[in-house]
């Protein structure tokens, strides 16, 4: 019976004319089916797993990330998108890695309903003990393990293997590409991609811009679009340059080294105008072709203030570098 709710409620998901309300209306159903069939009664631990170049976050928080709705429904039918293209031109499976599941394999879910398992093969990777227990009773409650090549217990940052994917997926970042490994991960993972396979998400841009957080406006909610908001903030704001683009390109061609910092690009300051105090790093988040999120549709892409302008900073010119740490951060350093 849940099976053909499920199968309902994703087939009016891939529906684009619905409208946001509608979206998180069925999102919400989908939401407490899933609670059921993992039986995933609340993990309320609050233990992440520090990994040596990002933090693996709870089960607790991964669960909560469900509720940030536009991010679900648009990483759901940004895969549902490229998994469709890919069958109309596969004679074989597409073969899908996935890469931190969380208990309820969000992004790929729909897929398993929307396709046959004659049509995708599905790995997944799940480090955290509890995740992974919730999203093999969900898998097996559901009927879906003739979908699932396997299902792993495992770092993704360890992970090595033989096969090559058309569709690698993993949403393991924070905004401005903080706290999380996902630049790592997927700096990994690259590797076994094919050729002509897909990353998901596609891009993540990052650009540094100057502002005044007095002039600033906050959205209200980070799970409705909100056009208007950006509008007001980009009539005081001053673009000064995309720092980072994380892409295949990027991933395949970047020295990433353990414990050190990665220099992305130097930036000019002297043309800030004067009443712009502060520096923002805004995030915008291609998932694949025109699924994008973009400020503030998403706690992964609101804005970062990452500098305040002092006396001996201002108009100077910056090197700006990503930390590949513990604790992942675009960082600055006054150019010598």
């Amino acid at each position: 019976m849940d099976n053909e709710i499920l199968g309902q409620l994703f087939r009016q998901l891939t529906d684009t004319d619905s409208s946001e309300k509608e979206i998180i209306q069925l999102l919400q159903k989908v939401k407490t089916i899933l609670h059921k069939n993992s039986e995933y009664a609340g993990n309320y631990t609050f233990d992440d797993i520090s990994l040596n170049k990002g933090v693996a976050v709870n089960c607790k928080l991964a669960s909560d990330c469900f509720d940030d709705y536009l991010r679900t429904y648009s990483f759901m039918l940004a895969t549902f998108r490229c998994i469709g293209n890919k069958t109309k031109r596969n004679t074989e499976k597409v073969k899908i890695l996935y890469a931190g599941t969380g208990p309820f394999l969000t992004i790929i879910l729909p897929s398993v309903f929307l396709f046959s398992s004659d049509q995708i093969s599905i790995t997944t990777l799940e480090i955290n003990e509890n995740s992974y227990h919730y999203s093999k009773n969900l898998i097996s409650k559901l009927s879906k393990t003739d979908y699932f090549e396997a299902n792993l217990h495992q770092n993704a940052l360890t992970f090595e293997t033989e096969h090559k994917y058309d569709i690698i997926i993993s949403e393991t970042m924070d905004k401005a590409l903080t706290r999380e490994p996902q630049i790592a991960i997927f700096s990994h993972l690259v590797k076994f991609l094919k050729s002509d396979g897909n990353l998901i998400p596609q891009n993540v841009k990052i650009d540094l811009i100057a502002s005044s957080i007095k002039l600033e406006k906050n959205v209200d909610f980070y799970c409705y679009t909100d056009k208007r908001t950006r509008e007001l903030n980009n009539k005081h704001r001053q673009f000064i340059k995309t720092v980072l683009e994380a892409n295949r390109q990027f991933y395949e061609t970047a020295k990433l080294v353990e414990s050190e910092s990665l220099f992305l690009t130097t930036i000019c300051t002297s043309q800030v105008k004067t009443k712009l105090n502060e520096l923002l790093l805004l995030t915008e988040v291609q998932l694949y072709e025109d699924f994008i999120l973009k400020e503030d549709d998403s706690w992964l892409t609101k804005k970062y203030i990452c500098h305040s302008f002092s006396r001996k900073t201002r108009g100077k010119d910056f090197n700006i570098y990503y930390k590949n740490n513990e604790s992942p951060i675009i960082t600055f350093k006054l150019k010598d």
